[in-house]
């Protein structure tokens, strides 16, 4: 494809090999397009993550299918597609993936500590402390953004949740969701207001420059950047502590970001 960069498995490992190192743990939020022509698309992209953070390393997708429709009849983990792109969409899919069972906000991992990361996810709030990513963030994990920016870093929410910033959802009242396990039963979980709004969370990159927290690559065409978890956590609660309105956005039509301006005074 003219203009795009052409990129086999081995060239992808070889870019990823500079940005992440063997045995990590990473959640990676991604555009396939941004990288350019990948041989194999997708699966060659999951192919050579995997490749280079090796069997002992972790990969969690952000397998989000969102509030807006919600899932209908139910959310299903093993059928339900994600929303956030077709790297993790086609990762869910993976025989050696493990799908937490949030109906709007799971993840999907692969790697040794698939269970321990993705168990329980509806004993807390969907980005929550002691959710999925926050227990990536505590083993030292990494936010890998791939040909996106933090915009898409969920783990943003994390450290909403940690500040204590008073989440307002745009659901009134929030709607209960029904949820299909393995073994074909029903079960409805509540949804929480800890997702919210993203749409001003730009805001975050120069704090976390400053604070050394993110490393600059490169894979194909797409722009890289690779943030510490527990350096992110530590700067935007402290950033929060002291600016709570700093990752709102300033619409006037956005419900959850008006309702937390008020709520905070």
């Amino acid at each position: 494809m003219q203009g795009q960069a052409t990129m086999t498995q081995s060239e992808l490992s070889a870019a990823l090999n500079r940005v992440v190192d063997s045995g990590e743990s990473i959640i990676v939020h991604s555009s396939l397009r941004s990288i350019g022509w990948v041989d194999g698309g997708a699966e060659t992209v999951i192919a050579a993550l995997l490749d280079v953070l090796g069997p002992a390393g972790n990969l969690m997708l952000p397998t989000f299918n969102y509030t807006r429709p919600l899932p209908e009849p139910w959310y299903d983990p093993e059928t339900t597609p994600a929303r956030t792109g077709i790297i993790p969409n086609t990762g869910r899919c993976r025989a050696d993936a493990k799908r937490s069972l949030h109906p709007t906000h799971s993840v999907a991992v692969i790697g040794p500590a698939d269970n321990a990361l993705t168990e329980n996810h509806l004993a807390t709030r969907a980005f929550g402390v002691g959710s999925p990513i926050d227990r990536l963030l505590a083993l030292g994990g990494k936010v890998l953004l791939l040909g996106v920016g933090h915009v898409s870093n969920s783990a943003l929410h994390v450290a909403e949740e940690h500040a204590g910033i008073p989440k307002v959802s745009g659901y009134d009242p929030l709607p209960d969701i029904k949820i299909r396990l393995t073994d074909g039963s029903i079960i409805e979980h509540a949804l929480d207001s800890s997702p919210s709004c993203s749409a001003a969370f730009g805001a975050a990159e120069d704090e976390l420059r400053n604070a050394g927290a993110v490393r600059n690559g490169r894979v194909g065409d797409a722009p890289v950047q690779v943030v510490d978890g527990r350096a992110l956590l530590t700067t935007i609660t402290g950033l929060l502590g002291k600016r709570p309105d700093a990752l709102l956005c300033s619409s006037p039509d956005c419900v959850p970001c008006q309702g937390t301006r008020k709520a905070l005074g």
